[in-house]
């Protein structure tokens, strides 16, 4: 009997042990189960609040951006971050605000932007100047979970980089054409917001050598502008593909306003402000404000009484320009702005150094009424000008008539510049006659420029006169004509045997409407045929057979010409010259007064704090 007893108590403690470890494993598996839970719990609390500080991040960019674009220009610390309510996030606090300051090169923050020269991503060549900004945020998750709550700081660097036009030698916001030009060397930069096309003529010989980067948003072509019909015998001789040393990258747009989206690469084909790429024809007004149909405002003044856009009213020449000049009739106004200030003497010699005559414009193939402005004779006026920028705005507002449809601004005996350069600026079509910023004198043009007294075939000749160094310096308009040194206003209106040109040199740079290929007038009007290319971009209206022009300057075209709209064709209104064109690395360092800047926003670079 007490061995019996004794088996039933054995068993009795086995059978307590066994439940002591089953308790015991489930004790631990429960253990082992909830910490894993609490761990996953933590796991998606952590991703909950990278996830927070990350999408702050996203949203101050985004309203950066936007107060960017709408203020036209890079934006102050006290600037960047007024006004946002911050996102809120279920089960995230953000215990450090959300911030976005000025910075300098290095991130170190700073009350205003400091510029610093860089390479613009995407497009070789280019240089820009970015202005850096630092987006910081913390954020903190609410569960109970843990003794530790769970903390998450980031920080982002966003760039307002500014892109000075004029450092190329063309640039196109339409599609970039040259067809059976004269022999061209392409030294400077090439861009174009579409396409480009360009050929070369096989029974002349002559080629395009583009020896510098060539970039193009919609890609190169050799035979995409052919399709064309009305183009007729331009094309009889067929074509064959540019020399491209330089080779051509396919690029995002460049946008001259700063009012694209979230970076130049997600930009659509048509900017808010303007329908980029759609810039032919007449400008829209559908929203009833005249003051931001397109690129073309840029020339234009303001109209009063409407809303002006920022990123438009800050780049309008009018509203950049010290000195405002209307002629109206016979009456000449001239009025100062920006801090530029002119004695009753100085403004008595700028008025008297305008006059008003009528010329024929063979490819108008209508007399225009040109208020011609004696750039010599005011020089001195202009650098004893207190406060004066470089900047002049000249129009005609004159009420055009059958007899004189057109109204143009003329700049002569312009051999020599102010000291700091000058940009002259209008609304009309503008005439550029004889040298240009070259310090020659109108009695001396054709012997004093090493480039004209032999023409300069080979383009080594100096473009200017021993001892005068050429000044930075724009002309912009409706569109911009060149007139050789031998202009003659009574010959005009004859057959083009009778307006001969000479070796004539031009420096500066130009922004000017054209008339794109296929464009097709209002009304019933025929379209027209091929544009003349960037070759023909400045505007030719003499017999320039076997001589020589001369450039050094940036070309720019960014809209349609409105006023001067007649069709490019050769015949009666010109014989094309010998071209010399270069581009002006001056304007690397010094660009010309008043410079119209491209904008390219971007985030930049990105880290955990």
């Amino acid at each position: 009997m007490k061995r019996q007893h004794g088996q039933k108590g054995s068993a009795l403690i086995a059978t307590v042990g066994v439940l002591a470890t089953v308790a015991s494993a489930v004790a631990l598996s429960y253990s082992y189960t909830n910490h894993t839970s609490r761990l996953a719990d933590r796991g998606q609390d952590g991703t909950k609040v990278r996830v927070a500080a990350e999408g702050a991040l996203e949203y101050a960019y985004a309203m950066w951006r936007g107060k960017s674009g709408q203020m036209g220009r890079p934006l102050t610390t006290a600037e960047c971050s007024s006004g946002w309510t911050v996102p809120t996030y279920d089960g995230v606090v953000f215990d450090q605000a959300l911030t976005v300051s000025a910075a300098d090169q290095y991130g170190a923050p700073v009350a205003t932007p400091v510029a610093a020269s860089v390479d613009v991503a995407g497009f070789p060549g280019w240089r820009g100047r970015s202005h850096y900004y630092v987006a910081t945020v913390g954020a903190r998750g609410t569960s109970t979970l843990g003794n530790t709550p769970i903390r998450y700081r980031a920080k982002r660097v966003f760039e307002y980089v500014t892109v000075n036009l004029f450092q190329t030698m063309f640039y196109y916001e339409n599609d970039f054409e040259i067809y059976k030009p004269q022999a061209m060397l392409v030294s400077g930069l090439t861009h174009t917001n579409r396409k480009s096309m360009a050929s070369q003529y096989l029974a002349g010989g002559n080629t395009i050598n583009f020896a510098s980067p060539v970039s193009s948003v919609l890609g190169w072509t050799n035979d995409e502008p052919f399709r064309i019909t009305t183009w007729g015998s331009y094309v009889t001789n067929g074509n064959q593909p540019a020399t491209l040393s330089a080779g051509v990258t396919t690029t995002a747009r460049l946008e001259a306003l700063g009012t694209q989206p979230a970076s130049v690469l997600d930009a659509p084909p048509t900017s808010p402000l303007s329908p980029s790429g759609q810039l032919i024809g007449p400008d829209s007004d559908s929203d009833g404000n005249p003051n931001n149909d397109s690129y073309r405002e840029l020339i234009e003044p303001p109209v009063a009484g409407f809303t002006d856009p920022a990123p438009l009213a800050t780049r309008r020449l009018y509203n950049k320009a010290g000195i405002i000049v209307t002629v109206n009739g016979t009456t000449k106004t001239v009025t100062t702005q920006n801090g530029t200030s002119l004695t009753a003497a100085q403004i008595t010699a700028i008025s008297s150094a305008i006059t008003t005559t009528t010329i024929y414009d063979a490819r108008e193939l209508a007399n225009v009424r040109v208020s011609s402005l004696n750039v010599g004779s005011v020089v001195s006026t202009l650098n004893a000008a207190t406060g004066f920028n470089g900047v002049i705005y000249m129009h005609d507002t004159t009420t055009t008539t059958t007899a004189t449809p057109k109204n143009a601004i003329r700049l002569t005996n312009g051999g020599t510049l102010p000291n700091n350069g000058l940009t002259v600026a209008s609304q009309n079509g503008v005439y550029i006659q004889g040298d240009y910023n070259t310090g020659s004198t109108a009695t001396n043009a054709s012997t004093a420029v090493p480039s004209n007294s032999g023409g300069n075939p080979s383009n080594t000749d100096a473009p200017t006169v021993t001892g005068y160094t050429r000044k930075p310096a724009a002309v912009i308009g409706d569109a911009v004509m060149l007139l050789s040194n031998s202009w003659n206003d009574a010959n005009s209106s004859l057959a083009i045997g009778s307006r001969v040109a000479s070796h004539t040199t031009y420096n500066t740079a130009m922004i000017g409407g054209f008339i794109p290929s296929g464009y097709q007038p209002g009304g019933t009007a025929a379209q027209y045929g091929y544009s003349g290319g960037a070759n023909n971009y400045a505007r030719f209206l003499e017999n320039w057979n076997g001589q020589y022009c001369t450039y050094f300057g940036s070309m720019v075209q960014l809209f349609v010409s409105r006023n001067f709209t007649g069709k490019w064709d050769t015949g009666n209104i010109f014989s094309p010259p010998n071209r010399c064109w270069n581009f002006d690395t001056n304007f690397n360092t010094t660009p010309p007064p008043g410079s119209v800047e491209a904008v390219f926003i971007a985030r930049g670079r990105w880290s955990r704090m």
